[in-house]
């Protein structure tokens, strides 16, 4: 068990939300009373797993896949053009690499996959916009589940 001690709430989410473990963490957070400081120990942090599943999620077939988004690519991006898909649905992509190129407030740019996997459904075609945040295609993390994830 690991423990923080000391540190305010949000000091230790940040922290916890940024450490990689498969321990369970405890912190205890001091609060100030008017006899002093008192611990309280909370044990029910978001772990970087509870986080991981929360981007993911399953469709009825139960096939696993991960929501791509549309990048705030400056600060005052509102929304986003995608000019161009550089993969097809079906195709295999890695993470790191280029799947398509985005037309900001101020430039184009290339956005990388962050993860591998098979690209299920593009959501948002070539010249349409999306919000920042929205869901632009789905990626299926096997191949056998792009069907299931379209």
């Amino acid at each position: 068990m690991k423990i923080i001690a000391g540190i305010s709430s949000t000091t230790a989410l940040l922290f916890l939300l940024s450490w990689q473990t498969s321990q369970p963490t405890t912190a205890f957070v001091a609060k100030s009373t008017a006899h002093g400081l008192q611990k309280h120990a909370a044990s029910f942090f978001p772990t970087n797993v509870d986080i991981y599943e929360n981007v993911r999620f399953s469709t009825a077939l139960k096939a696993e896949s991960i929501k791509i988004t549309m990048p705030a690519l400056s600060s005052t991006m509102k929304e986003g053009r995608v000019v161009s898909w550089l993969k097809s649905e079906g195709d295999a992509i890695e993470a790191g690499e280029a799947i398509m190129v985005v037309e900001s407030d101020k430039a184009d740019m290339d956005v990388e996959a962050f993860e591998d996997g098979y690209l299920a459904k593009i959501i948002t075609g070539e010249g349409e916009t999306a919000e920042v945040g929205a869901v632009v295609a789905l990626v299926a993390t096997e191949e056998a589940d792009i069907a299931a994830v379209a």
